[in-house]
Order: structure tokens, then sequence, then C-alpha cells
């Protein structure tokens, strides 16, 4: 379970590290650490410029988040519909290798050798 839980969190960490990676590259253009410590006039007079500019960087992540979530659902659904094919063949090669196994015992056909790799 954690291995699948494994597979699923990493692919779904790099789509987030690729689509927020520019903007967390991105150095702040006004934040704490640029806050002087005496009141500005620029600051004081545009307490409405910086709040619109808050609530559109806000947008710009909310709009990120809800992306990656759509891309996290997709994944988790194309990783379910994987691992049912997955199961599927797994147990179609298991019976055709049963059903040969029983075909060489009814016809006395010794198992089938596996192959040697030799490099001559």
């Amino acid at each position: 379970m954690l291995i699948l839980y494994l597979a699923v969190l990493v692919p779904a960490l790099y789509w987030v590290s690729r689509i927020l990676g520019p903007e967390m590259a991105k150095a702040p253009s006004s934040g704490p650490a640029s806050v002087p410590d005496g009141p500005s006039s620029a600051q004081t007079t545009d307490p409405d410029k910086r709040i619109e500019k808050l609530n559109t960087i806000l947008a710009e992540k909310n709009k990120n988040i809800s992306l990656l979530e759509k891309e996290l659902r997709f994944f988790h659904i194309q990783s379910h519909a994987f691992n049912k094919v997955k199961t599927l063949l797994e147990e179609e090669i298991h019976r055709l290798k049963e059903q040969n196994r029983i075909f060489r015992s009814e016809l006395g056909i010794p198992a089938a050798q596996p192959k040697e790799n030799s490099i001559t």
C-alpha cells in the first residue's frame, strides 16, 4: 500500500513543482522582508492597491491549486484504470502459464527450460 501511495505521490509532486516552480523562483516584489521600519508614504497612501494586488495573487494561486487538484484527480483515475488493466493481464498470464503446464504434462513434454543467455 505504501509503494502504491508513493507511486502516486511522487509524480503528483513532480507536477506540482513543475507548475509552481517558476512562481516559487520569483523574488517577491513586496513582502514582509522589504517593508521598512518607518512608515513610508507609498504604503500609507495606497493600501487599496496593495489589497488589490494581494487579491490578484490569491486568485492566481487558487486557480493554480484548482488546476493541480484536477490533474491529481485525473492522475488518480488513470493510475486506478492502469492497475485494473495490469491486474487483468497478470491474471491472464498466470492462467495461460497454468494451461500451458497442464497441456505439457498431458502430452508428456517436459516443462519448458529457461534459455541461458551466453555471451561468447
